[in-house]
């Protein structure tokens, strides 16, 4: 069974729910041969993962009781290989003593917290104690009748045979076997006579079983040994001091590694946007009681406090939580790592390795730069270039310098990172698969599609097939799969990924899951850039719904469903029906996050838009610049969300009447959208086509007519003839030639208006 197990565990998988009835036991050749079964709640192996984690939701206890590890039953998310030893421990336990460790009687009537208490802070009794136990429960007939039995049986379990299930079974994981094929060679130890791995350390004990063993030898070297007894008297005092020096570090670098362990643990649970909002409120909430301490009247303190909010609101709470983590937690802690474990070079890498993966989680990449690079080149030099944490540091490597933008430097660690995982660690290992995903991630942001769609094939396929279809990030591959089809405007190849992701989601994970509520969000806004409004309207109010009970009205995904139904309806046109769902988005982030967290600005540029298309120009263009000009300072000049909103600001100059200057504005986007994305990019085709309508507007109709023409031409060639996006290119031809006509007759313009007329009647049909 042991050897079973560790296969699986050689394969990337935990099986978690180890119990009697998932072991079949089935004759082979005459022989007995054990089957683990029921994988349904197996979890995949991560160690140390770039940009992805496999893990099942905090705080939630998987598996059969009776048979769980402490760490399991509490609900702890990194369980790993240790936690199988736990169960087959069990297994050994009961099939020695009768029963298992704890009263299952007792187990099965109480309520979770009272089992977890059980497993957690109690100890099991020997497994000889443990059936002298339940031999005494028994009726005292059958007591009498299985005496001799239970009395030879309960002495054959005495010491070595307790000893070897109650390593398994210690409650922390570092003192148990370190995986299955640990326990197997123990047991194996123990059949061929040889000293056991959980015997106490007693050389008494080593003694004895080196004579049962070598009881001949023993006896023809007694004499020899009494004249040699001074002289190795001496020698063996060395050997052991040498050995307690040996055992003294090894005790030593084991306590460094579980406080890294811990601190790693402890520092990747950190979220500054909750805890920046948490903050937030906690602030607004203690200046309201200030104010009635102080004996203010309940009018004048509730207008004192909504102008405090509002100045409050000035304030990017996330960055503020950011700034107060690294000051009081973050810098000290690196600090501490160089004076602490200066002699510790792969505990020192572990720690700034998670110290840099946090910092990228908090925003604050530029400072998470010289940590990984520092944990990097240690493991490169201590643990050497194949070690599965150095490839894990360079997979983290790339994923940082691609969430800082600087595409080229990351993707030389991407292409290592993956090499080496295929290689070393096998192609199937999550951690390879992973690194295929990053890196079609990479491209993805590189503005490679057709590049990056064999990676996230790749890595899907192998994601269904080594953790199966209902594993969270086979789920999460799938939605990638349908974002980066809808990226390219393939709405239609996008579509069943986006309806696969949410039925399995809806199955598997449930209703009120965050990656539900994802799933419920982004079929929602597929089904509405398909025109399907109606269908479109029904899911995102249910995601909406659903974040609003289940993460509160200012959780970040909440904000998102509401700026989305605003969104939607901003886009039918149904203007005073969005406007107070556009209001309440950017009023609860700028409470919340502050007026230039992006979150924030996307909020307000949907409402700008909302001014605009209302034709309150005055109230539209403070807000669209304030956006552009945050956006310019924190993203950058060529950030996708920057170039959105220098094309909004480009159309609302435009529709104000004020082309001159709206004509800098759409070459800006024009240019930087033709360098950094693709030509036959969505986003490019519609800033073509922006930029032929402004000039036709202006009367240039011959610089018009080239960008028209190529805008209908690749509209056509990705988007298909009948397309809107291609209709409409049609349309602004028909107008462009209409108006050339009027200004210059007798052209042949008429004629070519009548032309694409018909083209237009055609497509409609």
């Amino acid at each position: 069974m042991c050897e079973a197990v560790q296969h699986a565990h050689h394969k990337g998988l935990i099986h978690r729910d180890l119990k009697p009835s998932n072991v079949l036991v089935v004759e082979i050749e005459g022989r007995a041969v054990p089957k683990v079964i029921d994988f349904g709640i197996a979890k995949a192996i991560a160690s140390e993962r770039p940009a992805s984690t496999l893990q099942t939701q905090a705080g939630v206890a998987i598996g059969t009781p009776l048979y769980m590890s402490p760490e399991q039953v509490a609900g702890e998310t990194d369980v790993d290989t240790r936690t199988d030893v736990y169960s087959l421990g069990v297994m050994l336990y009961e099939l020695l003593a009768g029963d298992v460790p704890f009263d299952a009687r007792t187990m099965r009537k109480a309520a979770m917290a009272e089992i977890q208490r059980i497993i957690r802070d109690e100890t099991p009794p020997k497994p000889s104690m443990r059936m002298a136990q339940l031999a005494s429960d028994r009726t005292a007939t059958v007591a009498h009748a299985r005496s001799a039995t239970s009395e030879r049986i309960t002495s054959e379990l005495r010491s070595e045979l307790d000893w070897i299930p109650l390593m398994a079974l210690r409650k922390e994981r570092d003192r148990r076997y370190e995986s299955p094929q640990a326990l197997a060679d123990d047991l194996r130890r123990y059949l061929d006579g040889r000293p056991l791995r959980a015997a106490p350390d007693s050389r008494a004990y080593l003694a004895r079983k080196f004579v049962r063993r070598n009881k001949v030898p023993v006896a023809a070297t007694a004499a020899v040994f009494v004249a040699l007894s001074a002289g190795l008297g001496v020698a063996l005092w060395q050997r052991g001091e040498a050995i307690r020096a040996q055992e003294a570090e090894k005790a030593r670098a084991d306590e460094l590694k579980r406080v890294s362990d811990f601190q790693s643990q402890m520092l990747s649970q950190i979220d500054t946007t909750k805890a920046g909002v948490d903050l937030n409120k906690d602030v607004r909430t203690r200046f309201a009681a200030a104010l009635e301490k102080a004996g203010v009247p309940e009018q004048e303190r509730a207008a004192r406090t909504d102008a405090f909010t509002r100045e409050l609101g000035r304030v990017n709470s996330t960055d503020a939580a950011a700034a107060l983590i690294d000051r009081t937690i973050l810098r000290p802690a690196i600090q501490t790592i160089g004076e602490q474990f200066g002699g510790q070079p792969a505990v020192d890498a572990q720690l700034r390795h998670a110290l840099a993966e946090l910092y990228g989680r908090i925003g604050l990449n530029e400072a998470a730069v010289p940590l990984q690079e520092s944990a990097l080149a240690t493991r490169r030099r201590v643990l050497g270039e194949e070690a599965p944490e150095t490839i894990a540091a360079v997979g983290n490597m790339g994923v940082l310098l691609r969430e800082l933008g600087r595409l080229a430097e990351a993707e030389p660690y991407h292409r290592e990172a993956i090499e080496k995982s295929r290689r070393i660690l096998g192609e199937e290992r999550p951690e390879a698969i992973i690194a295929i995903s990053n890196m079609g991630g990479l491209l993805r942001a590189q503005g490679k599609f057709a590049e990056a769609e064999p990676y996230y094939r790749e890595a899907l396929e192998k994601f269904r097939r080594v953790l199966g279809e209902t594993d969270q990030e086979t789920i999460r591959s799938i939605n990638n799969m349908g974002v980066l089809l809808a990226e390219q405007g393939r709405l239609a190849d996008a579509e069943p990924f986006y309806r696969e992701a949410l039925e399995k989601s809806r199955r598997v994970i449930g209703e009120d899951h965050p990656l539900t509520i994802t799933a419920i969000n982004n079929m929602g806004v597929l089904l509405f850039n398909q025109g399907k409004a109606e269908e479109a309207e029904i899911l995102l109010r249910e995601a909406l719904e659903k974040s609003r009970r289940t993460l509160g009205e200012e959780h970040p995904d909440t904000l998102l469903a509401i700026s989305n139904i605003g969104g939607m309806l901003l886009n039918q046109g149904r203007l005073a029906d969005a406007e107070p769902f556009l209001r309440d988005a950017v009023e609860i982030r700028r409470r919340t996050l502050g007026d230039d967290h992006p979150d924030t600005l996307l909020a307000s540029n949907n409402l700008g838009i909302l001014f605009l298309d209302q034709q309150k120009f005055a109230e539209a263009e403070p807000l669209l610049r304030e956006v552009l000009a945050q956006r310019r300072r924190t993203l950058g000049d060529e950030h996708v969300d920057t170039l959105i909103s220098i094309g909004n600001l480009g159309s609302m100059l435009r529709d104000a009447g004020r082309l001159a200057e709206a004509e800098p504005f759409y070459r800006e986007v024009l240019e930087k959208r033709r360098r950094v994305l693709p030509d036959d990019h969505p986003h490019t085709l519609v800033s073509i086509g922006n930029m032929g309508v402004l000039l036709g507007r202006m009367d240039n109709h011959a610089a018009a007519e080239p960008f028209l023409l190529e805008s209908f031409a690749e509209r056509g060639r990705v988007l298909g003839d009948k397309d809107p996006l291609t209709v409409a290119a049609i349309g602004a031809l028909v107008d462009l030639y209409t108006a050339w006509d009027k200004s210059e007759p007798g052209k042949g313009h008429g004629a070519r208006a009548a032309e694409w007329q018909a083209k237009s009647d055609a497509a409609k049909k």
